[in-house]
């Protein structure tokens, strides 16, 4: 009454009945309010808990409905209503009979799963699971010992995308004795398993950049004993081989020497006299039989030649690809070389192989080794001659911009299979035939590159044809070309 009588007591002298009245209207209006929203939250919960019914009549999955709905209805505080209520509350939940029938779901599952109440009451809990997932086998034999079960399981959404729970599973007769089922309880862990399929994504790249930089320094390695071994192989086969060169050079001068004689004594005593004489000797060597030695023997002497020079060859390329006897470099004229290669490998493209020179009009010097770029540019257009077999074209072009000189070798050949487009610059790798080649080429004209300070690469597409390209860097730096 004392607080009352302060509240009114600046309306002294006003009829204090009104004020009474007042405020018993707005408590009333307060109390009714209330009432009428605790009475529509009994609707709703008796609605829902009536919808849930008519899917399951299993009590378990209605007591768990229950508490879920009355704690979202009236708000209450789901650790008031004890341990169900927070796991409701706090986790994706869903329960199952003994033979895996879905019997109740709270709002996060199906949230999470993108399913409504009705989808999956009465279906079997497989519905939303990812079929072959690997814990699956485990979790029904785990649970077939009435054991509790943990792991990770990846379940499907309605939408079809997959997301991962870390769930735990319980018999439900850990918590009644008169309840058979299992109750699920998980947590979305898809977020996590994305992060950490992204740093398994980037770990796997970082070990194939450390294998592939491992792999490189084993191949130079490979590269820098081959080259020791390359340079004594080819002392070792040098002398024995300048002896045969030089023997086989001599038989020919004395067999054509023995031929004018034969030929001068058959001119002047008659092919009958010269028969006779082999006959006077008791040789068994007739008159034809040594016409054919007389022919024969050169064209054997001439094969010898070319197979000693084969070696020679083979020989020169190895000293080169052991870096031996380096040149000094000197200002060269990229284009006169080009031509000298060109020149060099004519034998190659003079039947039915057109060369199609496109060259920058601009002059430019680089310091380098001509002999050693023409070698390379040799390499490029025969390999190119002999991929296209006699017939197609060459297209050689060059540009220059600022710093570099560019110089791009491409033929309409049959092209590289993508399989061995990466070992091309391999020592004695080749795609030509037993005795075509030597497989030193391209390892040989991809270290005088290096040696120059550029870089050579090569793309090819199968049916259309290869294209190699060089950059090499200027000896001066060039202004900007007119557009």
């Amino acid at each position: 009454m004392d607080i009352l009588g302060a509240l009114a007591a600046p309306f002294q002298g006003e009829n204090l009945s009104i004020l009474y009245i007042t405020m018993s209207i707005l408590v009333m209006l307060v109390v009714i309010l209330v009432l009428y929203k605790t009475y529509r939250a009994s609707l709703n919960v008796e609605a829902r808990l009536a919808e849930f019914s008519s899917l399951t009549k299993d009590p378990f999955a209605n007591r768990l409905k229950l508490i879920e709905t009355n704690a979202d209805e009236f708000r209450i505080n789901k650790k008031a209503l004890g341990p169900l209520a927070k796991i409701i509350d706090e986790y994706c939940v869903f329960t199952t009979d003994v033979q895996g029938h879905i019997t109740y779901a709270n709002e996060k599952f199906l949230a999470l799963s993108e399913h409504r109440l009705s989808e999956l009451i009465g279906k079997h809990q497989s519905i939303t699971r990812v079929r072959g997932n690997d814990n699956d086998e485990d979790m029904q034999r785990t649970l077939s010992e009435d054991k509790v079960w943990h792991g990770e399981l990846c379940n499907r959404a309605r939408s079809g995308q997959p997301y991962w729970v870390d769930v735990f599973v319980f018999p439900l007769s850990y918590l009644s004795e008169e309840e058979r089922g299992y109750i699920y309880f998980g947590t979305d862990i898809t977020a996590i398993k994305k992060l950490n399929s992204q740093l398994l994504s980037e770990v796997r790249k970082k070990e194939e950049a450390i294998s592939k930089v491992e792999n490189m320094l084993l191949h130079s390695e490979k590269m820098a004993s081959l080259g020791v071994i390359s340079a004594g192989i080819a002392h070792e086969i040098n002398t024995p081989l300048a002896f045969v060169s030089s023997n086989v050079r001599r038989l020919t001068e004395n067999v054509q020497a023995l031929t004018r004689a034969v030929d001068t004594a058959r001119a002047i005593a008659g092919e009958q006299a010269l028969c006779e004489a082999l006959k006077a000797q008791d040789s068994n060597l007739s008159e034809k039989e040594l016409t054919w030695l007389l022919e024969d023997t050169p064209q054997l002497t001439q094969e010898t030649r070319d197979g000693v020079e084969r070696i020679q060859k083979i020989i020169s390329d190895l000293k080169c690809f052991s870096h031996e006897g380096q040149e000094k470099f000197a200002p060269v004229d990229i284009h006169h070389c080009i031509e000298s290669a060109l020149n060099l490998a004519r034998h190659e493209t003079r039947h039915g192989i057109e060369v199609v020179r496109q060259f920058d009009d601009r002059e430019a010097q680089i310091s380098g080794s001509e002999p050693q770029l023409s070698q390379v540019f040799v390499n490029l257009v025969v390999n190119a001659a002999q991929a296209m077999k006699g017939k197609g074209k060459i297209i050689i072009a060059t540009r220059a911009n600022r710093q570099h000189f560019s110089i791009k070798v491409t033929d309409n050949g049959p092209g590289i299979p993508p399989e061995v487009l990466d070992n091309v610059f391999e020592p004695f790798f080749t795609t030509k035939g037993v005795g075509e080649g030597t497989g030193l080429g391209l390892a040989i004209s991809q270290d005088i590159i290096k040696r120059h300070q550029g870089s050579i690469s090569v793309a090819s597409k199968p049916g259309v044809g290869t294209a190699f390209l060089i950059q090499l860097p200027l000896m001066e730096a060039l202004p900007e070309a007119a557009q």
